[in-house]
């Protein structure tokens, strides 16, 4: 049990640096995107008919992708003064359900998500701008989240006695 634990916590952390990474490199271009649009705006007068359409999907994938990343660094919003109240086993028992909540909320994500880009995909929906972006990539963050978020859970669920530290990036 020990080696699958630990194979979990490895793929987990590993899954979403990755996805982290990901979401980075969408963050970086969503800003020069951004940027871009408002020089072509105001600058040069002949704004983009495509740079909002763009940026919205880059914040989709900076979004989505970064969700299991803020799990496992513990950087979400929480009640820590009402969490510091109960005893060790009470802050275990606390987590444990927390931790089962949020897995049952990934799998009702994973379940809609899948369900809405099986819709897309077999109606060939696309986005109602010129770009005509397919909608089923734009839809598949959220079961993609959905997985990096669970696996996030599934780690801490499993492997709880890791050092918790908010200063820098841990590595597993």
């Amino acid at each position: 049990m020990n080696s699958l634990t630990h194979f979990l916590g490895a793929f987990a952390h590993g899954s979403n640096r990755v996805a982290i990474f990901v979401a980075e490199i969408a963050l970086a271009a969503l800003m020069l995107a951004c940027t871009y649009g408002v020089i072509a705006r105001y600058v040069f007068n002949s704004p983009s008919i495509y740079i909002t359409e763009i940026c919205v999907y880059l914040l989709l994938i900076c979004s989505w992708l970064s969700i299991g990343w803020v799990h496992l660094e513990n950087r979400h919003v929480s009640v820590e003064a009402f969490h510091q109240k109960f005893s060790p086993r009470g802050q275990r028992l606390a987590s444990c359900v927390s931790q089962l909540c949020i897995l049952f909320f990934c799998l009702v994500l994973l379940w809609a998500g899948i369900s809405v880009v099986e819709t897309a995909l077999a109606r060939n929906y696309r986005s109602s701008s010129m770009l005509r972006f397919p909608l089923w990539m734009a839809y598949g963050m959220i079961p993609l989240g959905g997985t990096l978020l669970g696996l996030a859970a599934l780690r801490q669920l499993f492997i709880p006695n890791r050092v918790e530290s908010n200063d820098s990036i841990k590595e597993f």
